[in-house]
């Protein structure tokens, strides 16, 4: 076993040092020969290699959504090296990287199970790989994941400026293959209609990369003649979906941009009591499962990033559109299964009319 640098070297140096003390206080180190004191440290570094063995050593997340040392792992600090076999079984590592929109723990508890599909289906070993809004475009460009599966609007941009390949879109139950957003506001704001929305406190995911999270807003405002940029008050970046909802709950932002789902979720996991607290501004009058406030965009792909092995690829791509339906890893993730990748120009245009990252980049 070989060490990986990184933030994980000084975790396996003190696994290594309290080895070392516990052969120490059996004396065993200090009556050996040079040669077994040689062997016996020796043993102190694989020890220290193997408590980690279930994540290979990395900062990836663990079952409990800790990062092997019990401390949550952030975004981050789950983001992994170069490739690399297991150690223990030379089994093949593949790094699936997912966008985290609502915390680690949330992630884990959602993908682990997939991940361990993909295992069982493909016979190779599968690592989680947090991301952020801004890492799950450096990770693509160093080439250190193999698969990732982000919000629409990221992903086009990602695949643009990387050639990504799409394996699939996600389907969700009552939704399928469509996500919305909402511009959420409380019940007694006064805030009728979007002119009502100058000079007011608002907060988003993420101007640049996020979809329903802002972009999807921002669009519709900007069509109904609203510039956020010059006549909110205040108009600020936060990555925790949650936090924003929770945020207008509190009267601290006038205004939350969100995706569509992202209150009734809230409220079935008891982080909201009374859904009637809040307002969905400019609700469309559709059919669609959820209020939203914005037009329907396509739900996030599954992408290969172009360095990715061919016959993995192909093994992945396989077993996620032969999932069976109800399988308890779709259930975990709230997901009712995949499909082949759907359309995703209404993104382009998206992209196109705001301007954003990959706007300039041909295609």
């Amino acid at each position: 076993m070989r060490f990986k640098v990184g933030k994980q070297l000084p975790i396996r140096l003190r696994k290594f040092r309290s080895f070392q003390k516990i052969f120490r206080k059996s004396h065993l180190l200090k009556r050996s020969h040079s040669l077994t004191r040689c062997i016996l440290i020796a043993a102190c570094a694989i020890l220290a290699g193997c408590v980690n063995a279930d994540n290979s050593g990395g900062n990836v997340v663990d079952g409990d959504g800790s990062n092997g040392t019990g401390v949550i792992a952030t975004p981050n600090e789950a983001l992994l090296s170069a490739p690399q076999s297991s150690s223990s079984d030379s089994v093949t590592t593949i790094r699936f990287g997912v966008l985290t929109i609502d915390g680690a723990v949330s992630v884990n508890r959602r993908y682990r199970p997939l991940l361990n599909y993909l295992e069982e289906k493909t016979g190779y070993r599968f690592e989680l790989v947090l991301l952020n809004q801004n890492s799950q475009f450096s990770e693509v460009q160093s080439n250190n994941i193999d698969f990732i599966t982000n919000n629409p609007m990221a992903a086009v941009q990602i695949q643009h400026l990387h050639e990504t390949e799409f394996l699939v879109t996600t389907s969700r139950p009552n939704t399928g293959t469509q996500l919305g957003a909402v511009i959420v506001v409380r019940d007694d704001s006064g805030i009728e209609k979007i002119d009502d929305l100058k000079n007011k406190k608002a907060a988003c995911v993420n101007f640049e990369t996020a979809a329903a999270g802002c972009a999807f807003q921002l669009l519709h405002l900007k069509k109904n003649d609203f510039h956020p940029f010059k006549e909110f008050n205040l108009f600020v970046e936060n990555p925790s979906q949650d936090n924003i909802v929770l945020s207008v709950l509190n009267n601290t932002i006038d205004v939350g941009f969100v995706r569509t789902g992202q209150l009734e979720k809230m409220q079935a996991n008891g982080q909201i009591n009374d859904l009637s607290e809040l307002r969905v501004l400019d609700r469309v009058n559709d059919n669609f499962f959820y209020d939203h406030t914005t037009a329907l965009y396509p739900e996030w792909p599954v992408a290969a990033l172009k360095d990715t092995d061919p016959a993995v690829v192909e093994a992945v791509r396989e077993a996620l559109l032969e999932i069976p339906e109800g399988h308890s890893a779709l259930q975990r993730a709230r997901f009712d299964g995949f499909v082949e990748p759907v359309d995703y120009s209404p993104i382009q245009l998206l992209i196109d009319e705001l301007r954003l990252r990959s706007w300039s980049v041909n295609g």
